[in-house]
């Protein structure tokens, strides 16, 4: 259920990203789409590699893998493997470089847009 939640968002990204470039030319929107989609199969692919290599340390298996009292932590753990651990790091990742790369470049163009020219 949180790997489909977590798709969602990308989904909500990827149509945010097309309707924001789309202002420009429906040819932008498609490269922004096409944008997050390498930048997603790349990152996802990185957090995986990280996954991988933290499930195959001895003592995160021990931690993980204990038997549990709690009915709330057994419910987590059904949910929280190695796939939605590289989704969720993955999605950390994303928001950080979609911040600093569209956000940011976004406000920076709108300031120098509306500032007034001043004649010489």
């Amino acid at each position: 259920m949180v790997s489909a939640y977590i798709f969602i968002l990308h989904i909500i990204a990827v149509v945010y990203g097309f309707i924001t470039y789309k202002k420009e030319s429906v040819g932008e929107g498609f490269l922004a789409v096409a944008f997050i989609g390498i930048v997603f199969a790349v990152c996802w692919t990185i957090s995986s590699i990280l996954t991988n290599l933290l499930f195959a340390v001895d003592w995160f298996e021990k931690w993980y893998w204990q038997p549990l009292d709690s009915w709330i932590w057994v419910k987590v753990r059904k949910e929280i493997n190695r796939d939605t651990i590289s989704l969720i790091i993955l999605t950390f990742i994303e928001v950080i470089f979609y911040y600093v790369y569209f956000l940011k470049d976004a406000g920076k163009s709108s300031e120098s847009n509306d500032s007034p020219r001043v004649p010489e």
